[in-house]
């Protein structure tokens, strides 16, 4: 192998479901450069072998010699030591998407490694995901922006908020199946309100990324919510609730979570 292609190669150590969004997301995508499997879940890692053209390495420091951007995705109570067990090359990219690992552990257990923080999610599959990068470092932004959108913070606080926000997407779905529920209850067949729910959600979100970003984000809403309106008078229901109270609540959870541990 030689140098140039390792330094095009993924390594990925810790082959779980995370890894597996991944690796399909970069296929998914276009990308056909050398993926580096760690062999520990031997079944996952032939899975994914066999379907996305990988390779399963030796053992997880066949994974580091030979990849030049390395992602560990173990769980955090096992991630510091992993690395620590590991010899890494001076520049090489060292991605941890384990929560709870800061900055400073990470350069403290691989010397010489650039070490960068990221939480992507499952929609990293389907090349939707929008994932969080802490430091924004070059590579990295390249690499998860073929799954999706790549959002780099200097700031590991302003990470930490990032990464509690993105947990608002799967809070998203307890809202849509919410609504699916009452469009059933309402008559239309479930199959159909689940394609409305999701697609009026999506228009939604496309909307907002297009539309410009000092304005407020609920322009539409107001523009179309006239007196006497079906908006309004649904507005006035959600706003008399202070229905919004619980969803800023459980943000501040979300973030006070995601930053326990942090050193800065």
């Amino acid at each position: 192998m030689t140098e140039e292609t390792v330094d095009d190669t993924l390594g990925i150590i810790g082959v779980g479901g995370l890894a597996a969004f991944l690796v399909e997301g970069l296929r998914h995508g276009g990308d056909g450069r050398p993926i580096l499997l760690s062999p520990r879940n031997a079944k996952q890692a032939a899975m994914l072998a066999a379907h996305y053209a990988a390779t399963v390495a030796a053992d997880n420091q066949a994974v580091v010699d030979g990849a030049g951007i390395v992602v560990v995705a173990t769980p955090p109570t096992v991630t510091l030591d992993t690395i620590r067990a590991l010899t890494f090359r001076p520049g090489q990219l060292l991605i941890c998407v384990a929560i709870d690992i800061d900055l400073a552990s990470l350069r403290e257990a691989a010397p010489g490694a650039v070490a960068v923080r990221a939480m992507p999610s499952a929609a990293a599959a389907m090349g939707l995901d929008a994932t969080p990068v802490c430091p924004t470092e070059p590579r990295a932004l390249a690499f998860f922006a073929v799954t999706g959108t790549a959002h780099g913070f200097d700031d590991e606080a302003a990470f930490a908020a990032a990464t509690a926000l993105t947990v608002f997407h799967l809070w998203s779905y307890a809202l849509m199946d919410t609504m699916v529920g009452e469009a059933e209850a309402a008559g239309i067949p479930r199959a159909e309100a689940v394609r409305l729910v999701g697609a009026l959600t999506r228009s939604a979100g496309a909307i907002a990324l297009a539309a410009d970003s000092t304005q407020p984000v609920r322009a539409p809403l107001d523009l179309h919510g006239k007196p006497g309106s079906m908006t309004a008078g649904g507005m006035a229901v959600l706003d008399a609730a202070d229905a919004f109270a619980p969803w800023r609540a459980a943000f501040r959870q979300a973030l006070a979570r995601a930053r326990r541990g942090h050193s800065g």
